[in-house]
């Protein structure tokens, strides 16, 4: 066979012509592996997924499954026992699976084959192609490959399944990635490497030639995908439910592997500019990235790093440093003096044209007095007034009023009795030409494979009530594992906070989960004492307190 032999990765020499027991077969007949009469060759240990062909089923070309890590709670990765996987490229015809021990076939598989299309496969809103599933459960000695090309060969003997998933496109995905001097669609969008520069036997090669990479990370994926899920029950990562596949790959440029982390530009020694990118295959499956910088990244005009947003007022609570607001030099800053005290609210990044902000903050209603702004770097340069952005007022009538017709300076001010927490989005899709303003009421609920709610699945998070210190909230009962777990905001994964229970650890904001030492009924409390710009949180076992 022209690649098999080589693909095979071979160890020990055997005869020109091996003849090799196919498992379950009652018919005395055999696999022949040819080596088109050049001699004799080894064979590597490991499973194989093989092309055949005649009556004497001989094997004509063939490439060696690696162990592929699948998805786990939380975006991690975990190993999974059986499972493995390769890209390769398969021409239409008829195939097995062979698992070699010590130079023989311990085992052949093949099974019926059904197919799945894009609707059918989860999380992939842009989806380009379906897959097929092989089941290795029943009787069948092979199965069908009905199209020729490259493929994403996964095999998970937990499930007897094999997937044949034909790959339709790559692309680069992250916030490295730009369509223009501004503007990165960040992980939501792929720029596809168009050219196919070749796809057979020996590997494949695609390039994309003028793409911009500036300042972050990206990966890797096909088919407009991040993974292909299997599960039985999509609310937990356990072995028994199934696995979920990884169709992405990170790492490093040159040691890709599926579901591998972020490829980060200033750790690769990226510099910014604009590059003709070359994602590559070799024969034994093995990805590899080239980089060819064709010249400087064009700048951008607009920097976010200018327009650091942040509340301010007498409306807001708590002091932020030591009783010195963020500008407030002269240590004069306290509780109840909130126009020395700007609050900032978090910056997200970028999606498409579009950048954004974030911020819970509590805030105190009642009289006109009680109010508060936005502004930027702590100066009134930039400020967000009611007459001239474009806002969104999500709460129920009368929560949240501004003077805006009459008061030019632009303060909102919180209604007598409608003291809380409130949650702000600032944005921007014209580089700060114009700006956007939502206002909700701000609900933190408890969501995760590891709280009481038992899933990840958003909409189903329990709220946590809020306490009179107008500084906190607390969920007082709840029976948690010690699998991970966040609290969100609004059942919403836009704002959510996770990482230590020590009460005194500020939390990461969209990072990290919560996990527990010890399942258990645990009360768990949020905290801010500076008004909003950091939380911390604590979780008392119940039982304990008896």
């Amino acid at each position: 066979m022209k690649n098999a032999l080589k693909s095979l990765s071979f160890l020990m020499v055997l005869g020109a012509l091996i003849f090799i027991s196919s498992c379950g077969s009652d018919d005395g007949g055999g696999i022949i592996i040819d080596d088109d009469d050049v001699g004799s060759f080894t064979v590597a240990d490991g499973l194989y997924i093989a092309g055949i062909s005649g009556s004497d089923t001989t094997v004509v070309t063939g490439n060696k499954l690696s162990e592929t890590e699948v998805e786990d709670d939380g975006f991690a990765t975990k190993e999974r026992s059986g499972h493995s996987s390769v890209f390769t490229y398969l021409e239409a015809g008829t195939f097995i699976f062979i698992e070699i021990e010590d130079q023989e076939a311990a085992n052949v598989y093949g099974g019926s084959t059904s197919e799945y299309d894009d609707d059918e496969v989860d999380n992939t809103d842009d989806y380009t192609g379906g897959y097929t599933v092989v089941d290795l459960s029943g009787t069948a000695s092979t199965f069908s490959v009905a199209e020729s090309g490259m493929y994403h060969v996964i095999f998970d003997s937990q499930t007897d399944e094999a997937l044949l998933v034909k790959i339709d496109s790559w692309g680069v995905i992250g916030g490295a990635v730009f369509s223009d001097a501004c503007t990165s669609d960040g992980f939501n969008a792929d720029v596809d490497l168009d050219a196919t520069v070749s796809e057979d036997a020996n590997g494949a090669s695609y390039t994309g030639e003028g793409i911009i990479l500036k300042d972050a990370e990206f990966k890797v994926r096909y088919n407009n995908n991040w993974k292909i899920d299997r599960r039985s029950d999509k609310s937990s990562f356990d072995d028994v439910n199934g696995y979920v596949a990884l169709t992405n790959l990170g790492g490093t440029l040159t040691s890709l592997e599926a579901g591998g982390s972020n490829i980060n530009l200033g750790d690769n020694s990226i510099d910014n500019g604009i590059y003709d990118i070359t994602f590559s295959i070799d024969e034994n499956g093995i990805g590899e990235i080239t980089l060819t910088k064709t010249d400087d990244a064009p700048e951008c005009a607009f920097d976010p790093d200018n327009f650091k947003w942040g509340i301010i007022g007498s409306a807001t609570q708590g002091d932020v440093g030591n009783g010195t607001g963020v500008c407030d030099e002269s240590g004069t800053g306290t509780a109840t003096d909130g126009w020395n005290d700007d609050k900032d609210l978090v910056y997200i990044g970028q999606d498409g044209s579009t950048h954004t902000w974030r911020g819970v903050f509590p805030l105190a209603g009642g009289t006109e007095d009680n109010a508060f702004k936005f502004r930027t770097d702590c100066t009134w340069a930039t400020k967000l007034l009611p007459t001239t952005a474009t806002v969104t007022d999500n709460t129920v009538e009368g929560t949240i009023t501004d003077d805006g017709d009459t008061n030019a300076d632009g303060q909102w001010f919180v209604a007598d009795g409608e003291s809380g927490f409130y949650y702000f989005v600032i944005s921007t899709s014209d580089q700060g030409a114009t700006w956007n303003l939502t206002i909700d009421e701000a609900e933190f609920q408890v969501i995760g494979e590891g709280s009481p709610v038992g899933n990840w699945d958003a909409g189903n998070g329990i709220a946590m009530t809020y306490n009179d210190d107008l500084a906190s909230a607390t969920l007082s009962a709840g029976d948690y594992t010690t699998g991970g777990w966040k609290i969100f905001v609004n059942q919403s994964f836009d704002y959510n906070l996770g990482g230590s229970l020590d009460g005194t650890t500020a939390l990461e904001f969209n990072n990290s989960t919560f996990e527990l030492g010890a399942a258990g009924n645990y009360s768990v409390t949020i905290s801010t004492d500076d008004g909003g710009v950091t939380y911390t949180a604590t979780a008392t076992d119940n039982a304990a307190r008896q």
